[in-house]
């Protein structure tokens, strides 16, 4: 018997979104460090950013993370550009979505399909879902389309 089988981690539920997150978060954080940035992390959860990183000149930007999934086609990665809340209120359920206008500098996307990080502005980023191609469009149109491979950390 090898020693680290007494050490293995228990099996991943797929689903969780709390989960899936914080496995974003963590290869977010890991790639931020690798590329040279000072990473900092919030304390507590009241915060709309999830990472804080210093640039080379000692500035300082709110990354808020977020996880990618792949298309149904493969020919981009989609992703939320809000938060949603969800209440229960008279037996019918309410959403409310909360945007990152003004509380985020950068978006910070990690694809568990592609195994990559994309850092996109906040400016680059819509209030709903947003789609990072992967590959070039059928008819050719470059007008509002955003490429992944121009984000990549």
């Amino acid at each position: 018997m090898k020693y680290m089988e007494f050490f293995r981690p228990p099996s991943k539920e797929k689903g969780i979104k709390g989960a899936i997150g914080a496995e974003s978060e963590a290869v977010i954080a890991a790639a931020l460090i690798q590329a040279g940035y000072t990473v900092l992390a919030p304390n507590g959860y009241m915060h709309r950013y999830d990472l804080v990183i210093e640039d080379a000149n000692g500035q300082f930007w709110r990354i808020q993370c977020k996880t990618a999934w792949l298309s149904s086609d493969q020919k981009t990665l989609k992703f939320q550009g809000c938060s949603t809340l969800q209440k229960g209120q008279k037996g019918r359920m309410t959403t409310r979505r909360n945007h990152y206008q003004g509380e985020v500098d950068y978006f910070a996307v990690y694809s568990p399909d592609t195994r990559k990080v994309y850092l996109l502005p906040i400016s680059d980023v819509g209030n709903t879902e947003n789609c990072l191609r992967l590959v070039p469009t059928g008819n050719n149109q470059e007008k509002n389309v955003r490429y992944a491979a121009n984000y990549e950390l």
